[in-house]
């Protein structure tokens, strides 16, 4: 399938030249002392906390960066291919409210974050589960990365996302992650996870963040180096000023990662949007979100690295038809712009702030829709079915054809809980909305779920890990 491109290739160099200008000229803050003294060594121009990045510097660092790898999972069926014509979905991210028809908004738990596991684990269309998919809000914050770390590897099988709070809770997953994995060295070779560390927009990178990238380089992890700039707020109100910042910001991170260790993989993250001018709040249903989507796809290939953008993304505060359009114009502008990761593809209500089990259904039912848009066609003769169409004839019917048969599994997308019904049927069923049935449906995954095996002495290693963290 090929991609729709906002930009033509002209104006995509000149958003290159504007960005290089902006690190060369201005310049970008980093708050943290071993990041100045890299760069130092580097031969960048340091003035306090403020570096300075020449064109040929970033360009370099740019060309050590894999254009694609691949994230392994402890069940080498689910191993994930970043880059490349690959889409990847992750769920839900950072939302500290949770979200149900049952029990309506309410502070997340563990309990809560466990569940999304298990429906990101059991249902196919997701790649990669884990990460902070809901706030843990009952347990003591010093325990919550390793209780989230821990419920992902041990309640899924899938690829996983570590921490992106900083450089204490990156080695903490890399301490956890190396009981399951083979330790530190494999893990280099074959990684299993990867984390989200983000900039401080507008133009600057705090400690914490700096200490995470330079931890996870270290350790041969990849990460997303994201921006999320806000067009009027902390960026220049036009979406291009708006991309050049962002630009500036992932590949001034790009260049961190590289200098800590050559050919750290990493994937250029934008998550970007406008705000919402009459209220001064972040807007993520905007139609400048999708418009940012398909910019970083296409500058993520201008600089041949992968791209994370876009996801089920909306401002509506319940699941309702504000929900259901901006979701699915974010969604769809991912997989057709040829955005390689996607974070918040399930879930999300309310900008971020609020992760809903009936829209994590709904939105995991247009990912597979976005997935088969995106898997395309194959002329070839047996799709063509030149002969079947002769043998059928005018007035035919196909139905019954063997040619159907053969092909109808692969060809046509298998609603995960899509009302296709006619209307006695539906009614006869007991007449449910798709959020009635969105409910029921997360809740009978949930109950059926059976965590995949796990060696039992890596599992008594990592209880032992828990039961220590928990006692402190």
């Amino acid at each position: 399938m090929g991609f729709f491109e906002y930009f033509s290739s002209q104006q995509t160099e000149t958003i290159h030249a504007a960005t290089m200008a902006v690190l060369e000229k201005t310049g970008m803050h980093f708050k943290y002392a071993p990041a100045l003294d890299l760069f130092k060594k580097a031969g960048c121009k340091v003035d306090g906390v403020r570096v300075y990045f020449t064109k040929k510097f970033v360009e370099e660092q740019i060309k050590k960066a894999p254009s694609q790898f691949t994230l392994y999972a402890r069940n080498p069926e689910k191993n994930v291919v970043i880059g490349g014509d690959n889409i990847a979905f992750m769920p839900c991210y950072g939302s500290p409210f949770v979200n149900c028809l049952d029990h309506g908004r309410r502070p997340g738990t563990l309990t809560d974050f466990e569940n999304f596991a298990k429906l990101a684990c059991a249902i196919p269309c997701f790649d990669i589960t884990g990460g902070m998919m809901v706030e843990p809000n009952d347990i003591p914050v010093e325990i919550r990365n390793a209780e989230r770390i821990y419920a992902a590897m041990v309640l899924s099988d899938k690829p996983f996302m570590g921490a992106g709070t900083g450089g204490p809770d990156a080695v903490q997953t890399l301490d956890m992650a190396a009981m399951l994995f083979g330790g530190r060295d494999e893990m280099a070779r074959k990684p299993p996870f990867v984390s989200i560390l983000t900039s401080l927009t507008p133009l600057g990178f705090d400690d914490k963040m700096c200490a995470g990238i330079m931890a996870y380089a270290a350790a041969g992890m990849p990460q997303l180096i994201s921006s999320l700039s806000i067009a009027g707020a902390t960026t220049p109100v036009t979406m291009e000023g708006t991309l050049v910042v962002q630009n500036a910001e992932v590949l001034a991170g790009i260049c961190l990662a590289q200098l800590v260790r050559e050919g750290a993989p990493v994937i250029f993250a934008g998550s970007s949007s406008a705000t919402a001018m009459h209220y001064g709040t972040l807007s993520i249903g905007a139609p400048e979100m999708a418009v940012n989507t398909a910019a970083t796809a296409q500058m993520g290939r201008f600089y041949n690295l992968p791209s994370r953008g876009g996801g089920a993304l909306t401002d509506a505060k319940m699941v309702d038809s504000q929900a259901g359009f901006e979701s699915m114009m974010s969604l769809q502008m991912a997989c057709l712009s040829g955005i390689n990761f996607v974070l918040h593809a399930a879930g999300i209500l309310e900008g971020y702030m609020t992760a809903s089990y009936e829209k994590f259904m709904i939105d995991a039912e247009m990912m597979g829709m976005c997935r088969r848009i995106k898997k395309g066609e194959e002329i070839i003769a047996e799709k063509l079915a030149l002969d079947v169409i002769d043998q059928v004839g005018p007035g035919g019917e196909y139905l019954t054809n063997r040619h159907t048969f053969q092909y109808f599994r692969s060809e046509l997308y298998s609603p995960l809980m899509e009302e296709r019904r006619n209307f006695d049927a539906w009614t006869a069923k007991g007449s449910l909305s798709m959020e009635q049935q969105a409910n029921a449906k997360y809740k009978e995954i949930l109950k059926n779920f059976e965590p995949p095996d796990m060696d039992p002495a890596i599992r008594r290693d990592l209880d032992r890990y828990m039961q220590a963290v928990r006692s402190k």
